[in-house]
C-alpha cells in the first residue's frame, strides 16, 4: 500500500460564496474559533468548531484581510480574557507590514489594531502564515503547506519511495507561473537569470506547467526554485518539492524559522552569484542524508505533516500565564 502523508494547510475554501460557505479543513479545523472571510456577503463569519466559551486557539483567515483584522480587534478580541494561541492565514497578504503586490498597504488604524493584538496580555502566541519581519518574540512564521481548492483528499496525499538524488539530473528545475504584474516581478528576473547566468545547471520551463507534468520533473531534478508569486511564502511548491524528494531553494527572509525544520536550501537573493555548480553541490551533500533512506523519509513525513506544525501551535498555549505587552522589555 502506499504511504500517505496528512500535510499541513492553512487555506480555506470555497472562495467568493461569503463567509459563512468555508469548509473547515487542516489548521482551521483544529481550532476553537474560527473567523472566516471573504468579499463577498456575508464577509464575516465566526464559527466555534472547538465548543469551547474561552478558545484556546483561534484561526483568522485573511482571504478578506482588512475586515477581518477590524471585525477581529474590535468584536473578538474584547470577548477573550483566557490565554489564546493565535493563527492567522488562508491568504497571500502579509503581516505586520503589506508587502504583497495586489493588496494595498495597512492603514494607520489597521497598524493600530495588529499592535493591539500584539500586545493583548493573554497572547501566547501568533503564527503568521507570511510573516513579513521578525516583529516580537511572541509571533512565528507558520507555512501554509499544501493547498487543497477542491477539498482535501481523504486519507492524505500519496508519500510513496522516490528516486534517489544521485539518480537525477543534478540541476535546478525552474518552472514558475510569470505573468503581467509586479506580483510576478521576481519571477521574471529569476526565468532571466536561469536562461543565461545559470543555464549550464538549469532547466527552464518555457510555458506554465500542468501539476502531473510538475510532479515528474521534481522526482527527475536535485533542486527546484521555489520563489514567491503571492505572498512569501515558497509553498506549496516547497512542500510538493519535499514531497518527490527535490531540495528547494528559497530566499532567506521572515521564515527562516519555519523553513530552517525542512531540508531546504537557502540563498541571500537571486543574484547570479548565490547559485554556483559548486553551491549546489555542496547543498546536496549535506541535505541529501535528510531526504534519502528509509529513515530520513519517516523523520520528513512527519514534519511535512498537520499534527507537526499543530503540535508546535498547541505547545505555545500557556494556562494561567499573562504574556507581556508589546512595548515591554
Amino acid at each position: 500500500m502506499t504511504p500517505r502523508l496528512d500535510p499541513l494547510s492553512t487555506r480555506l475554501f470555497p472562495k467568493g460564496q461569503g463567509a459563512a460557505a468555508y469548509q473547515l479543513e487542516g489548521v482551521a479545523a483544529r481550532c476553537d474559533w474560527v473567523l472566516c472571510s471573504d468579499y463577498a456577503e456575508p464577509t464575516t463569519a465566526l464559527l466555534m468548531p472547538g465548543s469551547r466559551e474561552r478558545p484556546q486557539t483561534i484561526f483568522v483567515s485573511l482571504r478578506s484581510p482588512f475586515r477581518a483584522l477590524e471585525v477581529f480587534a474590535e468584536e473578538v478580541l474584547p470577548r477573550l480574557n483566557t490565554p489564546f494561541v493565535l493563527i492567522t492565514g488562508s491568504e497571500d497578504v502579509t503581516l505586520p507590514q503589506q508587502l504583497d503586490a495586489r493588496w494595498r498597504d495597512y492603514t494607520e488604524a489597521e497598524a493600530a489594531m495588529i499592535e493591539r493584538i500584539l500586545a493583548h496580555p493573554k497572547l501566547c502566541h501568533w503564527f503568521v502564515e507570511n510573516l513579513s519581519c521578525a516583529v516580537h518574540p511572541s509571533v512565528s512564521p507558520l507555512p501554509l503547506g499544501l493547498v487543497f481548492p477542491e477539498g482535501r483528499p481523504e486519507g492524505g496525499v500519496p508519500y510513496s519511495d522516490i528516486p534517489p538524488l544521485s539518480n537525477r539530473a543534478g540541476k535546478v528545475l525552474v518552472a514558475h507561473r510569470v505573468r503581467e504584474g509586479l506580483q510576478w516581478e521576481t519571477r521574471r528576473r529569476i526565468t532571466a537569470v536561469a536562461r543565461t547566468a545559470w543555464a549550464e545547471f538549469c532547466t527552464v520551463a518555457e510555458d506554465e506547467v500542468a501539476p502531473e507534468d510538475f510532479e515528474r520533473l521534481l522526482g527527475e531534478h536535485v533542486f527546484v526554485v521555489c520563489a514567491e508569486g503571492g505572498g512569501l511564502d515558497p509553498s506549496p511548491k516547497a512542500w510538493q518539492a519535499l514531497i518527490q524528494g527535490a531540495i528547494p531553494i528559497i530566499k532567506r527572509g521572515p521564515l527562516d524559522a519555519a523553513y530552517a525544520r525542512l531540508p531546504v536550501a537557502f540563498v541571500d537573493d537571486w543574484e547570479a552569484r548565490f547559485l554556483t555548480p559548486e553551491i549546489l553541490s555542496r547543498w546536496q551533500v549535506d541535505l541529501a542524508p535528510q531526504l534519502e533512506g528509509a529513515a530520513a523519509r519517516e523523520r520528513l513525513r512527519v514534519r511535512l505533516g498537520l499534527d507537526y506544525w499543530w503540535a508546535q501551535i498547541e505547545g505555545a498555549w500557556h494556562p494561567g500565564q499573562d504574556c507581556l505587552p508589546h512595548d515591554a522589555t
